[in-house]
């Protein structure tokens, strides 16, 4: 944080002074004692399964500036007189929200994106961002930091000279866009898609939708919205936009979209179109699914003002995240792709295929493992991924990790496939079935942390050569 002092806190969250210095400067904000830096101000935030509060010894040990909670039975008098600064709140997962709104508004210069979308979110957001930083200073989200605690955060990473701020988005619960975007005040933003995700909670894609346009909403009046052409639920509620719209899809009908896509290179190759011009596009990163996101991207750029040439520079540049279609290529000559950050039925699907496509002489196994929050139709989308991995010819064996996949188990048919309940032993069980023309593919909600399998195999693969 930048020119903030405790006496704006204060302000901000309406905050009652307890003792300290109210001309103390800011410059961190942290939730998380466990990576608490000496000097920073600590926010006991209160979560379903833990509660900051339990953790202000250790924060006042570690050095803290400041602290603001929210519990009355919290024996401060203990630690006397080693005090930091105390403001007392009525909620703190609240004031870490009204101090991010104050903080935003102090930056008046700064060109807000925000990102939302049941699939892309996190890729399309490094894609943009690495577009934007060839000619300006970007903030973006780090890792999963896409709620109401995570985008508060990120905000407090603005500097002065920040010109442009991607946000991700994410949401679990009717309402949480809508206070997201009044946190981060997006002048754009993109949704990416409009899928079965999260139908835990939301139950319906259609529920999914009625949550994600509240980013619409959200944007200035002057500002515009990147939508995806090609999703049924979003084109359907294009004429309902009173905003400039800017589309993308993989078809001529949309404002960016593109043509002679190649997804047997290793690195996908496509033409890519915006306002009658076109060029080549090479990404570093496989599928399909990430031509879609690179479109989008594209998008928001060419709506802010970017030139061709910038975006073209920028997607071939970016740095895919971390278990988002990662490769290594074994000893052995096999390959083995780590996708297992998330998963929902058409993220799954589309994965799936497009590996499918991109190797089409490999002999596919696919370890695969829950899709969560799937809400009661869990079992039949489950069972759609058996019928779907039926049809694909080069699939020669799958392994299945999980309580929900037994519903994939069961509707698979003259293919080899296997269940585990133990991640070492189907690891073993893969590890027999390689050869130089294996392509290994790990897929799964994050919750189920199938990861594991990939670094594991990678590890055993380098003490091989030792």
């Amino acid at each position: 944080m930048e020119n903030f002092y405790l006496v704006d806190l204060i302000n901000a969250v309406n905050g009652s002074f307890i003792i300290g210095n109210p001309h103390l400067k800011i410059e961190e904000v942290a939730i998380d004692t466990r990576t608490l830096k000496k000097g920073s101000l600590f926010f006991a935030i209160q979560g379903k399964n833990f509660d900051g509060h339990d953790f202000i010894r250790s924060a006042i040990e570690k050095q803290v500036s400041a602290i603001v909670y929210s519990r009355e039975d919290i024996n401060l008098k203990y630690f006397f007189p080693n005090l930091p600064s105390l403001v007392k709140v009525e909620n703190t997962s609240v004031a870490l929200e009204q101090l991010a709104i104050a903080y935003r508004k102090r930056h008046t210069a700064l060109t807000s994106i925000a990102i939302t979308g049941s699939n892309g979110k996190t890729t399309t957001k490094e894609m943009l961002s690495s577009i934007l930083r060839r000619k300006h200073k970007t903030l973006s989200n780090k890792g999963n930091f896409n709620n109401r605690i995570g985008v508060p955060l990120t905000v407090f990473d603005l500097a002065s000279d920040t010109r442009y701020a991607v946000f991700e988005l994410g949401t679990s619960e009717f309402g949480e866009i809508e206070a997201l975007t009044k946190i981060v005040l997006p002048d754009c933003g993109i949704i990416t898609n409009i899928g079965s995700s999260h139908l835990q909670y939301f139950k319906t894609p259609e529920n999914v939708l009625q949550e994600k346009k509240n980013l619409i909403d959200g944007i200035k009046k002057d500002g515009f919205v990147v939508i995806n052409n090609d999703n049924q639920y979003l084109k359907t509620y294009l004429p309902q936009i009173s905003k400039k719209v800017i589309t993308f899809g993989l078809y001529s009908g949309a404002d960016v979209y593109a043509k002679n896509i190649k997804l047997w290179l290793d690195r996908p190759v496509f033409d890519m179109y915006i306002d009658g011009k076109n060029e080549t596009v090479e990404l570093p990163i496989k599928g399909k699914f990430n031509v879609f996101n690179a479109l989008g991207a594209a998008a928001v750029a060419y709506g802010l003002g970017f030139s061709f040439s910038e975006i073209k520079e920028g997607l071939a540049n970016f740095s895919p995240p971390n278990m988002r279609m990662q490769s290594y290529k074994l000893s052995n000559e096999a390959v083995i792709i780590n996708d297992a950050y998330n998963a929902n039925p058409s993220s799954m699907k589309e994965s799936i295929s497009s590996l499918s496509q991109s190797y089409p002489d490999k002999e596919v196994i696919l370890i695969l493992g829950d899709m969560l929050e799937l809400g009661d139709k869990a079992a039949d989308f489950h069972s759609e991924i058996g019928k779907f991995i039926n049809s694909l010819p080069n699939v020669k064996m799958v392994c299945l990790f999980g309580d929900l996949v037994g519903y994939i188990k069961d509707e698979i048919k003259d293919k080899k496939v296997k269940y585990f309940m133990s991640k070492r032993i189907l690891l073993e069980e893969v590890e027999k079935e390689l050869n130089a023309n294996s392509l290994v593919f790990v897929k799964a909600s994050r919750g189920m942390k199938l990861d594991v399998v990939y670094d594991e195999m990678i590890l055993r693969d380098k003490l091989k050569g030792k």
